[in-house]
């Protein structure tokens, strides 16, 4: 992480997650369920922000370029994921919900798919991440997976955070 913080963007990085924590800790003191939303959706998107600020500057520090194909295993496991939760999350409850009536408990089986569909994108978040600082990876698609866990991410905390 000191590495991290020699370059200016990496500094950016830093702020940028710091103001992110504090956006999340606001959520909890702000009293309006409208603005609380808000809030919590702005924390979310200055965490991507973020997250790429540090992507870019551990590229930066290697001096790097990045790529659009995953180099390495863990890079493609990660896509490999990521699709599958999109496919899960989205296609198949779509397909589902249009031959619901055909289907006997429809609203469980659709649950029990979105639920594995977001699994396996936060999934290939977490090992795109890994990919990503661990092993060097610097692909494009990798970061790409880093989007759909932090969505997954943001709607189950939301749904802990916001009841209904």
């Amino acid at each position: 992480m000191a590495v991290l913080l020699r370059s200016r963007v990496g500094q950016a990085a830093a702020a940028v997650g710091l103001v992110a924590l504090g956006l999340f800790v606001a959520v909890f003191f702000v009293t309006a369920e409208f603005a609380k939303a808000w809030v919590y959706t702005v924390a979310f998107f200055v965490t991507v922000a973020a997250l790429i600020l540090v992507a870019s500057a551990r590229l930066h520090e290697r001096h790097e370029k990045p790529s659009f194909a995953p180099k390495t295993r863990l890079g493609w496991w990660s896509v490999g994921l990521a699709a599958a939760g999109l496919v899960l999350a989205v296609a198949v409850p779509s397909i589902l919900s249009a031959i619901a009536p055909a289907i006997e408990g429809p609203m469980m089986a659709l649950s029990n798919v979105v639920v594995l569909g977001f699994a396996a994108a936060i999934a290939a978040g977490v090992t795109g991440v890994i990919a990503w600082f661990r092993r060097a990876e610097r692909s494009v698609l990798v970061l790409l997976t880093w989007l759909p866990a932090l969505f997954a991410l943001y709607f189950l905390i939301g749904e802990v955070a916001f009841p209904h």
